[in-house]
């Protein structure tokens, strides 16, 4: 990766995480009634091969994906666990047991509320704009690492927990190249 985060920049980016992915949790919270802890933002560059080792886990997870355009462009990539499906679910008001098209509108429904809380709160807090697509079901075991969008990309994830289930997300925004250097520009005048 051409752009670098220094330690000072990675801290903010770390705090404007941990802000926006609790009003992720938030969300989600309010919908269920359920408490949701989070883990500590985990930013990393990633390479495609690295990139692709995050999709090993299928027999585990569903996966979607959100293109975003604007102030930064990337993905937003979210794994919900198989694990406790049912008991989100049932916390949702779907009817159980969820046949594979409640499965799915449970997957985008949940994709959607935490992957826009996440994307919106982080990029207000840069003061740019995003404009993030609905959630598409991913599978990426049909995919190559070569058919992703970028030769490396800054990789931010956060898990989610909710209490009382075995359920759990992770949310990873991957922004392409050219966003890193915006968003270390950024990143730069909230450090002045």
């Amino acid at each position: 990766m051409k752009a670098h985060l220094g330690e000072d920049q990675r801290d903010v980016l770390q705090e404007l995480m941990n802000i926006s992915m609790g009003q992720a949790a938030n969300e989600l919270a309010k919908l269920i009634e359920t408490k949701i802890t989070l883990s500590i933002p985990h930013i990393v560059s990633v390479t495609p091969e690295e990139f692709a080792r995050i999709f090993e886990s299928t027999d585990v997870n569903w996966f979607t994906r959100q293109s975003f355009l604007g102030g930064l462009h990337g993905e937003v990539i979210t794994l919900l666990s198989k694990d406790g499906a049912d008991a989100i679910a049932s916390l949702m008001d779907y009817d159980l047991p969820l046949d594979e098209s409640a499965t799915e509108e449970l997957m985008l429904e949940l994709a959607n509320i935490l992957a826009g809380a996440c994307l919106k709160g982080f990029t207000e807090q840069l003061g740019l704009k995003a404009n993030l697509s609905m959630p598409t079901s991913y599978f990426p075991t049909a995919e190559k690492t070569d058919q992703f969008r970028w030769d490396s990309a800054l990789l931010m994830e956060v898990e989610f927990n909710v209490e009382q289930s075995e359920f759990r997300s992770n949310v990873l925004i991957c922004l392409e190249e050219h966003s890193v250097q915006s968003l270390i520009e950024r990143l730069n005048s909230l450090l002045e």
